[in-house]
């Protein structure tokens, strides 16, 4: 049955899509909307003249090469201020799936397909090409690193690759030790062939990994899963902008990934006052428990609003680091700061939602 938009949310009423009921997002928004909370999406740009999304989209930045050449060049379009550089590159979008990202993160209450989180603010990185494709990971590292430091409070990344990038795992850890949540897609695959490893970077311990659900909460077929699973959300049929206006049917991990991004507007939006790590554990520990490859459940975005996290005590082992090696790491310039948290990181034995993983993390390639 067609739920109705809360009337505390102060909007008009409208049908929703399967997806936000079955999320509860409706039961959420009295208490939040997103206001205030950032989400970066690193993906193929978004189109900011989409009705969905027009006021909630800011310039952004590309690291799209428009003219490679004979050789791959590192290019950052957007630094500049300047209309060009922030429509060209920033807020357009020639491929789609970015802009289908941020409209299931933040499109508009007022639109047809709200967002997850519809007063959150969108800040596009685009790092995907005209294929859709990206093929420099520490390229994504960063822009990984940009949102970051341009922001951010969460980054959602509904890409992945077979391939670990120590570049990549760098930003990563960089975005943990500035309390910006990383949201990452599991992958996909086709029906007919062997179950894949979970992608580079969703696999990365302090990512937050998330895999596709249908509409009976059960996994999607072709939804990519394994130990590092943390979270299933919607990721089948659903309704989401397309660049130039107009709507279009979407299905995948990379649309699982937004819509725990939305929700972890949510949770930040409500308790702004709560770490990455303390949202991470809201959306896991608030998880329906579903059928097997499901990592901790089933999104449950209302209870994770509601739900009580305490903050987590200091890793003993960080504690124990010399207050001597501290400021020898800072004067290297932090980068020996980011190897110790990468070591600390792999010598754990529980994800970051405490969850014995069932079989040892694999290493694609």
């Amino acid at each position: 049955m067609a739920l109705l938009l809360s009337a505390q949310t102060g909007r008009a009423s409208a049908p929703l899509a399967w997806h936000l009921t079955a999320v509860k997002a409706p039961e959420a928004w009295p208490a939040a909307t997103g206001e205030g909370v950032i989400v970066a999406v690193v993906d193929s740009g978004v189109d900011a003249d989409h009705p969905a999304l027009e006021g909630s989209v800011l310039p952004g930045r590309s690291y799209v090469d428009v003219d490679p050449g004979a050789e791959p060049r590192l290019l950052a379009f957007g630094s500049d201020p300047g209309p060009v550089y922030e429509r060209a590159f920033g807020q357009a979008d020639p491929v789609g799936h970015g802009t289908a990202v941020a409209g299931l993160i933040a499109g508009s209450a007022d639109s047809h397909h709200p967002g997850i989180a519809p007063d959150a603010v969108i800040l596009p990185v685009r790092v995907l090409d005209d294929e859709n494709r990206y093929h420099d990971s520490a390229m994504v590292g960063a822009a990984v690193q940009w949102a970051v430091d341009n922001g951010a409070d969460i980054v959602n990344l509904s890409l992945g690759g077979h391939y670990d990038s120590p570049q990549f795992s760098e930003a990563i850890a960089y975005a943990e030790r500035h309390d910006v949540l990383i949201v990452a897609c599991t992958g996909n695959q086709q029906d007919d062939e062997p179950a894949e490893d979970v992608w580079f970077p969703a696999r990365v311990a302090d990512v937050l990994a998330v895999t596709g659900s249908d509409e009976h909460g059960e996994r999607w077929r072709t939804a990519v899963t394994g130990a590092e699973t943390d979270l299933a959300a919607p990721g089948a049929n659903l309704i989401a902008p397309k660049p130039g206006g107009g709507y279009k049917t979407v299905t995948g991990t990379s649309f699982a990934s937004a819509v725990v991004s939305g929700a972890a507007a949510l949770v930040r939006s409500a308790h702004p006052e709560w770490s990455a790590d303390q949202v991470r554990r809201a959306l896991t520990g608030t998880a329906a428990a579903g059928a097997p490859g499901l990592g901790e459940g089933v999104l449950d975005v209302a209870a994770a609003v509601e739900a009580d996290v305490s903050p987590r005590p200091p890793d003993p082992a960080e504690a124990e680091i010399s207050p001597v090696w501290r400021a020898a790491a800072t004067a290297a310039g932090g980068g020996l700061l980011g190897m110790s948290a990468l070591l600390l990181r792999g010598g754990r034995g529980t994800r970051r939602g405490g969850r014995l993983p069932s079989r040892p993390r694999t290493m694609a390639g």
